[in-house]
């Protein structure tokens, strides 16, 4: 259903269909945005939204209709690290502290334990871990090469079961 969308869109340039495109999209999008701002929904929405602006822009250029959903995750992930160029003096260096509670929702743990990861950490472990790509597919979604991505996925995977180590031991 996507690809015909896609397909209207840049063959007629139907607003309706590009309309249709975001509302099947925007959701994933908002998600990996999400984790990859650790939490940060307003700044998530902006580089979704911008991302949706640009894939509008550009959609006539994409060759593959069916690598749409990698094209617009990778349009948002350099937009994210525009974002971060732009914010960096707005970097912690302390880690932020974690308020566990016993009704703690999954989703805002998850992104409170994104906040302890590298940009590039939460960028693959979104796209491998939440969306379901591959190694493969991740490297071409962030250009990077394919042992970078392992290497990625790896560190960040244990950096969260420590994390999550040091607050089963916190909370005994």
């Amino acid at each position: 259903m996507l690809d015909k969308l896609i397909a209207k869109f840049t063959k007629q340039n139907d607003q309706h269909a590009f309309t249709e495109i975001v509302k099947a999209c925007q959701s994933d999008l908002r998600g990996y945005c999400r984790r990859l701002t650790a939490g940060d929904h307003a700044l998530a929405d902006d580089i979704a939204q911008e991302s949706l602006i640009t894939a509008y822009q550009q959609l006539g250029k994409l060759n593959n209709i069916q690598a749409f959903k990698s094209w617009l995750y990778r349009i948002a992930y350099r937009n994210f690290l525009n974002q971060i160029a732009k914010n960096k003096e707005q970097v912690q260096e302390a880690l932020p502290e974690i308020a566990i509670t016993d009704n703690c929702e999954n989703e805002h743990m998850v992104m409170q334990l994104m906040q302890f990861l590298s940009n590039e950490q939460r960028a693959v472990l979104t796209l491998n871990m939440t969306l379901g790509y591959g190694h493969d597919e991740i490297a071409s979604i962030l250009n990077m090469p394919l042992g970078t991505v392992k290497s990625h996925c790896k560190r960040g995977k244990d950096k969260l079961l420590s994390i999550g180590q040091q607050l089963q031991l916190g909370a005994a």
